[in-house]
Parts: structure tokens; sequence; C-alpha cells
């Protein structure tokens, strides 16, 4: 797990901006540093050292100024995982210099691909799964991607073909995102802070995205980000550079295949599940849990338990909270004796939120649309205190298993067009014996998807039952609001399937932007995060379930809990709630009033987007009727985003 940038320009000022890039980036990678500094036209290329670089490398200082004829600058910021040794350095040079790759992730079937490449005649001198990498790519060209099973963000200088080829995991696990200013200036880094470290990628402000996260609640959907001019290369896409002309082309590599639907095997699928963790447990560092007693994680916390027995890396870490309705400490401790893991856990307050909400907004890079990443970032810095730097999480679960309560709309809407809709609203009381949830609630939720409703209606019940409120769009001034995005985005969109909802959810709705949280979370510790249930294989298992297998009964997740019997305890496996980590964000933020009202008064970046009055309105009131406001969150985290972006040099 690394940090990784790089410049393409023939102007040798702008590729002396890398070091710069790499110092902003020096959180995600504090083991190692590494430069290259290439003419490709010439076919030379150098490496340099910089003043973290390893002990051990053998290498000229990054210069102040490339050598005449440069054209390609790449940096490299090292999380040793795979191989601690130097020989684990990057950018890292393939036998004949001939390749050479920046690398930020893990390739979690290296071994098995190493055996593979071994017995083509490769050779290898580290035990790192960069070189396998490097050495599939020199075997297969861009078609190693599809032998890869892991999360990744690379680029590849392709000396003989003088092309900077790019690549994104299937996913979306590993960020990258990039600057092009025509054939003068190409960048790209792993965080958007490492960009803005270039002079000149202009910080503007990209005024629609933040209109469309303000009231719309559009977040993570595209490749646009909050930024002019800077955009996210989407999951499971690949981009080649011409060195030569400048010209970029983008092009999908993955897509989950069209598939017969499968009869549910909750074995098989445990069994897909128990190897994704078993790939995921190789490190040559210690590998714990995240742990927030419910399905997903206790799943992973048991299964680890079992791999590893009488093992190291059984360390498990939550984050718990005694307030009403967000008890979790029952299901972990039940899941801590039933494993016999190591248990942390840690707590937080209003005034750790007061202290960490500018360090958690500067790390995510764009603002977040509720306090709940704070209680992610703080089982980040517990795990990080215990000398942790490979954490697996539960990202995914949800999306490819429908354990969100709004996917249950789509599983009723399919349902009744496929068996009518007494039928679903059979399925709908069901749902509400198990979750508590009123009956009109997922009656509501059928209607929804179902019915040709009013589109008023429809922004009624969105507002009403969203778990992330929005700002009014009344609250806008004229020049934000007419910039208000046309199209609606994807979010709340009724869809005729769960399929449909799922793969929504998996690329555009829910799980980019919870990735965003994860790896900016982790990576501001200097954690690896590792997803089990982003495994390939395993959602392709997944989607081509039939919804019947993944609601059954009004009970979410059937597959899931099916696979698990016998391994969780059965309060866990058969939790009817679903917290996560979630936070008391309205009590916070009505002990925060003073502060919140300093934050959007006399001076906020953000009052200047809205009606004056409307705000002073919201400002006027009580703490606790001014916390309970829709939308007031969003306002306090894009303030703290527009301070954090005018701290950019």
């Amino acid at each position: 797990m690394c940090g990784i940038a790089g410049i393409v320009s023939r102007d040798r000022e702008a590729l002396g901006a890398v070091a710069a890039m790499m110092q902003a980036l020096r959180h995600r990678g504090p083991d190692d540093e590494g430069y290259l500094l290439a003419d490709s036209g010439a076919a030379r290329a150098c490496a340099h050292r910089g003043t973290d670089t390893a002990a051990g490398i053998d290498a000229s200082p990054l210069p102040s100024l490339a050598p005449e004829g440069s054209d390609l600058a790449l940096g490299h910021r090292r999380l040793a995982i795979i191989d601690l040794s130097p020989g684990g350095h990057g950018p890292m040079p393939s036998a004949d210099r001939m390749l050479w790759i920046t690398y930020n992730g893990e390739v979690y079937n290296y071994l098995e691909l190493r055996d593979e490449l071994l017995a083509r005649g490769h050779v290898f001198q580290t035990a790192s799964d960069t070189e396998v990498l490097l050495a599939a790519y020199a075997e297969w060209g861009e078609d190693a991607l599809a032998h890869l099973n892991g999360m990744f963000a690379f680029a590849i200088y392709d000396v003989r073909r003088r092309v900077l080829f790019a690549a994104r995991d299937r996913f979306g696990v590993k960020p990258f995102f990039y600057h092009h200013a025509g054939p003068g200036l190409f960048a790209f880094a792993s965080e958007i802070k490492g960009l803005l470290a270039h002079p000149r990628v202009p910080g503007v402000v990209h005024e629609p995205t933040l209109a469309g996260f303000l009231t719309r609640g559009q977040l993570d959907e595209g490749t646009q980000t909050f930024f002019e001019g800077i955009r996210s290369l989407p999951a499971a896409h690949r981009l080649t550079l011409d060195l030569r002309t400048g010209a970029l082309a983008l092009s999908r590599w993955y897509d989950i295949p069209a598939a017969e639907a499968r009869a549910a095997d909750p074995e098989a699928f445990r069994a897909l599940l128990e190897d994704a963790v078993r790939l995921r447990l190789r490190s040559d560092v210690d590998v714990g849990t995240c742990l927030s007693g419910g399905l997903d994680s206790s799943s992973l916390v048991a299964l680890t338990a079992r791999l590893r027995q009488g093992d190291r890396g059984r360390r498990a870490f939550s984050i718990l909270y005694d307030e009403p309705g967000m008890i979790e400490r029952p299901f972990v401790q039940s899941v801590v004796a039933a494993t016999g893991v190591e248990a942390h856990e840690t707590s937080a307050s209003a005034a750790d939120l007061l202290a960490d909400l500018p360090a958690l907004i500067r790390h995510q890079d764009e603002p977040i649309p509720s306090a709940g990443p704070f209680s992610h970032w703080r089982v980040m810095r517990l795990a990080h205190e215990h000398g942790m730097k490979v954490l697996l999480d539960g990202q995914g679960a949800d999306e490819i298993l429908a354990g969100y309560p709004y996917q249950l709309g789509p599983f009723f809407g399919e349902v009744a067009g496929r068996a009518g809709l007494w039928r679903a609203v059979g399925e709908a009381r069901a749902a509400s014996r198990v979750t508590g949830r009123p009956l009109a609630f997922h009656l509501g939720l059928l209607a929804y998807q179902r019915l040709p409703l009013p589109s008023a209606l429809r922004r009624l019940a969105v507002g009403r039952f969203s778990t992330h409120t929005h700002v009014p769009a009344a609250m806008l001034e004229p020049a934000l609001a007419a910039q208000v995005p046309a199209q609606a985005g994807e979010r709340h969109v009724p869809r005729a399937t769960l399929r449909e909802e799922r793969l929504a959810n998996l690329w555009q709705t829910s799980l980019p932007a919870l990735l965003r949280y994860e790896d900016r979370n982790s990576m501001a510790f200097g954690i690896e995060a590792r997803t089990p249930f982003l495994d390939y294989r395993l959602v392709e298992h997944a989607m081509a379930l039939p919804a019947e297998a993944l609601v059954k009964g009004g009970w979410s997740k059937a597959i899931l809990r099916d696979a698990m019997r016998g391994v969780l305890p059965e309060d866990v496996r058969l939790r009817r709630d679903k917290l996560g980590f979630t936070t008391p964000e309205k009590r916070w933020l009505a002990e925060l009033a003073p502060h919140v009202r300093e934050w959007l008064g006399s001076g906020s970046r953000v009052a200047a987007r809205l009606q004056p009055r409307a705000l002073e309105g919201w400002l006027s009131e009580p703490a606790a009727a001014m916390a309970g406001r829709p939308g007031l969150w969003r306002l306090v985290a894009a303030e703290h985003w527009l301070r954090a972006n005018e701290a950019h040099p």
C-alpha cells in the first residue's frame, strides 16, 4: 500500500513538482520514498532518492531541476506490507529496465501468479507482489489486468511503446486522480491533495458538484471531483497516455458478467468468502479486523479467527457508544467471546469531533455527507496506536447482498412484477415483522418503485426517509442554484429489479463514496484496509444469485446469514437492526452549536453561497432545533472543506 504520483510535461520546472506532490502523500507511505526521471524520446531513465528513502537504496538525490530532455517524472511513497526489504522500493524497474512501475495496492493472488510466471521463464529478484505485477504486464501486456485478484491503482512507464499506462482495480478500492491540461501537462496522484501540491493544478471549486452535494446528495457518482480540472479514473478502467503526442485514452477493462441466476448454496458462498479472507491475510506484517458488531465485520472476524487459530493477527478494533439506539457492545462482546480475538475499543465525543474535524475533512479532500466517517476515523486511529498496518473491513457486503433498507424497494417491485402485487405486499409484511419498521414504510418503498408518483411526492419521500439529509434548494443563492446539475443523479432512481439496484450501488450511488472514506481514513494513519467482500469472484457469485436468496422471509443478506450458521453467534447472525459505524450526529451538533454558529457566521465561505436570511434563521434557533435542521452537517462539512482548500499552496 502506497502513495503514487506522476507528471508528464516537457517543462522541466513542471516535472520538479513531483517532490512536493509526494510530500503531500507522505502519510500513505512513511516507510520509503523514490523517484524516476525519464526522457522518453531518448529512452533514458534514472532513479533518484528522497529524504525518506530507505537505507540500502543506491540512487542519487532527486535534482531540483530535471535533466534536459526529461518529459516524465514518477514518485512513490511506500507502506511496506509484502517483502519488507529494500527490494520493494519503487518506482520499480523490470530486469531490462524497459518497464517502470509506481503502484498502490496489493495483488492478493501474487503467489499463484508468480508460480505461473516462473513456469513461463520469468526470474524474480524480490518477494514483492510489485515485481509480480510488473512481470505480468511484461508477459500479457494490458491483458494482465484480468489475471489480478486485488486492489490496485498503478502507472507503468513502457519505454518501448513510449506510453504511460495506468489502471484501477475492478471496484475502485484504490484511488487514482488526474489532471490533463492538453499536451502541456498531465499529472496524477493517489489523492487530490497530491495534485493540488503541483503549482499548475488549480484548486478551483467545481460549483455544480458542490451544489449537487448540498441539495441532492450527489457524491462520487461520476468522474468529476469537487475541483475544476481534476477527475477520478473510474473503477475498472485503464488509461493510456501517448508520450509522443500527449493523446489520452480511457477504456473499461472489466464489467460484471451477465449470468444465469444460480441456486443459493450457503456452503459454496462461505467457501468463497473464506478464500477471499485467506488471500487477504497474506502479509509480512500483522493483520487485524474492524469489528462493528454487525453481520459483515463479525463474519470477517470469525473467519479470520478460524483461519489463523493460534497465530498472530487476531486483533479486532471497535468503536462503541452508550447512546440509546446505538448500543453495539453486547454484539461485539458476543463475537469476542466466541472467537477469542484480542479486542480493542474506543469511543468519541463532541469534543473529539471538534478537535479532529479539520484533519478529517483535510484528509478526505472532499466534503462528507454525515459524521459517520468520523467513527471509522477513530477506529483507524485506534489501530494505528496499537501498531497495526493492515485491517480487514466489511465494505461492499451491503451493496452486493442487499443489506440496506432502501434495497427492499426494488425487491418488492421485482416481486410485484413477477408474482403479483399481493405477493409483494406479503414480502413487505414479512420485512416489517423482522425489522420492526412499520408496514407503511415498506409499502411506501413498494409504491416508490412501482407507481407513477408525481415528482413532488418522490422528492418529499426522499427528504423524509433518506439516510443523509440535504440542504433545501431554496437556501442556495441564485448564482449557485443556477448551477445545480440538471440531471438529478442516480440516487433514488426507481429500478425494476434488485440486481439493477445492486449494480447501481456498486458503480455509482453507494460504494464509491464509502471506499473514498475507507481509503482516506485508513491511509491517514498509514493503514492498509482490505475488503474481502469485494473479491471479484465473490461479487460475481453474489450478483448471479436470485433476489430470493438475498431477501428471504423478511431477512436481508439471507445467503450470508445461512452461510455463517455455526460460525457466528446466533444473536449476531440473526441481528434485526443495522447500525455500522454510526455517530450521535445531532447531539454532537447541538453540543457544538456555538462553534457551528461561528463556522457558518460572518466570514463563512459556504454562507456566501446561501440565502442570508435563511441561514440566519437556522443559526438563530435553539441548539437542538438548529442541529435537527436537514442538511446542517453538509454545510459544516462544506465550510471546513472550503477552508482546507484555501490552505493549499
